[in-house]
C-alpha cells in the first residue's frame, strides 16, 4: 500500500470512529432528556479510537509498515 493509500485508510477509520462517537452523543442526549441517565460513559468514548486503530502508537506503526 502506498503512503497516500495508508493515509486515506486512516482517514476512513477516523470517519467511522467519528460517526460512532456522534451516535453515542446522540444516544446520551436522548437518554438524558428522557430519564436523566446516559448510555455511554467517558470510558466508552475513550475506547473508540483503539477499536479503529487510531491510538497514537497504532497509527505510527501502521504508517511505518511495522
Amino acid at each position: 500500500m502506498t503512503e497516500e493509500q495508508k493515509i486515506v485508510f486512516i482517514q476512513s477509520q477516523i470517519l467511522c470512529a467519528t460517526a460512532e462517537i456522534q451516535g453515542m452523543v446522540a444516544e446520551n442526549s436522548d437518554r438524558l432528556a428522557r430519564d436523566g441517565n446516559v448510555s455511554y460513559t467517558a470510558e466508552c468514548f475513550m475506547d473508540v479510537p483503539s477499536r479503529y486503530g487510531l491510538e497514537h502508537n497504532q497509527v505510527i506503526e501502521y504508517l511505518k509498515g511495522v
